[in-house]
């Protein structure tokens, strides 16, 4: 944490990674506002350190600056003002590779969910940070801004219809404010289009906290437990299987979210149904989970970086474990 903050400037840019010998001067784009940052996962790391150690934020205290600028930096420059969304760049660098909502889409276009569940964990980290330090001002602030940016999720990307969280399109043109023949008499009144492809990341609002138990029901009932879209024999498929740019072919650069078994997406879906009390799915997914993995180490002696939702069978990347090792808390 302490390094990735060591290259926090008053602009909040810190680099996607950071290699050894480097300086900001070397990694800084030419234009901010046109690459993606670190993901706003930072705060969370640090809370977590924090929590781990009892609550103890004092090493943090001389860089705490530094994360402000950071989140900052998303709030001032990722933050579409007339809907309350955090939006990207553009589609590189934004962890799950290939989601069609960001995708080959025109950047600063795609308010992603996954982008804005994150981003409103890592707003409550830093209101707990900001309050063991005791900061209680901006602990209020940072308050402020989550339950902004949770009125908007709900208010944008629930979609009542499908009974689930989706990203959602500001890529619209602007209303003219001359008159306009054609448009000028009902000129448009929503900010955004949903988006309605059947995505992972709508799951984050459970992890998140961000659904109301009377919306997870229906994710669960209609979506979680559904084997025509995301439920496989080896955890949650991370397209829906009737999407049609449903695929399970191998790739790097982009990795392939189009469907496979990935161990984080299990993970966090998990995540979700134990906060909301979803014990019977809770523990069918991480059995799935253990599975998955138990299988493929008995097999090939090493972990994969992602699966085939039917048979379990790994794809891509031997040797890869990373967040897969969260199957250890499951």
């Amino acid at each position: 944490v302490l390094n990735y903050l060591s290259f926090s400037g008053i602009d909040g840019l810190i680099p996607v990674c950071v290699p050894k010998n480097s300086d900001i001067g070397q990694l800084k784009p030419a234009d901010i506002y046109k690459e993606n940052m670190h993901k706003p996962c930072l705060a969370q790391h640090a809370a977590f350190i924090v929590q781990q150690d009892k609550g103890n934020a004092e090493w943090l205290r001389n860089e705490f600056y530094r994360l402000q600028y950071f989140v900052d930096g998303y709030v001032n420059r990722y933050r579409d003002r007339t809907t309350g969304l955090y939006f990207w760049q553009n589609d590189v660098m934004i962890g799950v590779d290939n989601d069609p909502c960001t995708f080959f889409r025109p950047d600063r276009s795609s308010a992603s969910i996954f982008l804005n569940c994150m981003m409103y964990k890592e707003l409550k980290a830093m209101e707990y940070l900001s309050d063991r330090l005791d900061y209680k001002e901006i602990a209020g602030e940072y308050e402020k801004e989550a339950e902004k940016l949770k009125t908007a999720i709900q208010e944008n990307c629930w979609d009542e219809r499908d009974g689930f969280f989706y990203s959602v399109d500001l890529n619209l043109r602007a209303i003219s404010s001359n008159k306009e023949t054609y448009h000028g008499g009902a000129p448009r009144s929503w900010n955004c289009l949903i988006q309605r492809i059947d995505v992972w990341s709508g799951f984050l609002a459970m992890w998140a906290g961000i659904a109301t138990p009377e919306q997870a029901k229906r994710m669960v009932e209609e979506h979680y437990d559904n084997k025509n879209t995301f439920n496989a024999p080896y955890g949650i498929r991370t397209l829906s299987k009737m999407e049609k740019m449903y695929s399970l072919k191998a790739s790097g650069n982009p990795s392939n979210w189009l469907g496979p078994i990935w161990g984080v997406s299990n993970y966090l879906v998990w995540r979700g149904l134990v906060k909301y009390g979803y014990k019977k799915e809770a523990k069918e997914l991480a059995t799935k989970t253990i599975l998955l993995f138990g299988q493929d180490y008995r097999r090939t002696g090493s972990l994969h970086e992602y699966y085939q939702p039917s048979n379990g069978l790994p794809i891509l990347n031997p040797g890869f474990q990373d967040w897969n090792m969260l199957v250890i808390n499951m």
